[in-house]
């Protein structure tokens, strides 16, 4: 724990002797600490018939962003484009063959890394992710979550009735939603 109010700010002003002490300290953690802006007492809004004074803290609440950077988005790529692409690029680098060498091996490494980041430009749209997308979640939940709901709406009319089967199918889309 750390003190938030720096040291020696006096907090109250003793009733009898009119002396300044300060028995009222602010602490915090070392996190909290990072966020604290601003604590300080105000004597101007000291209310009437009160000995203690006011201490006003000011925290810093901002969100930070995560920058995303854009990736590739695999799900949308039209294969059957890319592989076209991709043997076009690889016949740039001639007929397969026998290498006999380290140096003809790597060269023929670079040729085919270079063919693949080509044709993965061309052909890979690029994607900026939203920063409060969840990582986990893909159109196989929304379609099954958005069928949740039409079946729970549908349901409600069934409601009176418990061993209609639309609550058995609610129930198995309950937990293939939870698999």
């Amino acid at each position: 724990m750390m003190q938030l109010l720096p040291k020696d700010i006096p907090t109250l002003q003793v009733s009898s002797s009119r002396n300044w002490t300060w028995p009222d300290n602010v602490f915090g953690t070392k996190i909290m600490a990072e966020w604290v802006m601003s604590c300080v007492t105000s004597p101007k809004d000291q209310g009437p018939n009160t000995d203690h004074l006011p201490i006003l803290t000011q925290v810093d609440l901002s969100i930070t962003m995560l920058t995303s950077q854009p990736n590739q988005n695999y799900r949308e790529v039209d294969w059957i484009r890319f592989n076209r692409r991709l043997k076009a690029e690889l016949k740039t680098l001639g007929p397969p063959r026998i290498l006999a060498s380290k140096g003809e091996f790597q060269a023929s490494a670079c040729g085919i890394k270079q063919a693949l980041q080509c044709t993965t430009e061309a052909e890979v749209p690029q994607t900026q992710p939203h920063p409060h997308r969840k990582r986990w979640w893909n159109s196989d939940l929304t379609k099954l979550c958005n069928d949740l709901k039409m079946l729970s709406k549908a349901l409600y009319t069934f409601r009176a009735l418990p061993n209609h089967p639309r609550h058995r199918l609610q129930k198995e889309k309950q937990r293939s939603m939870t698999k």
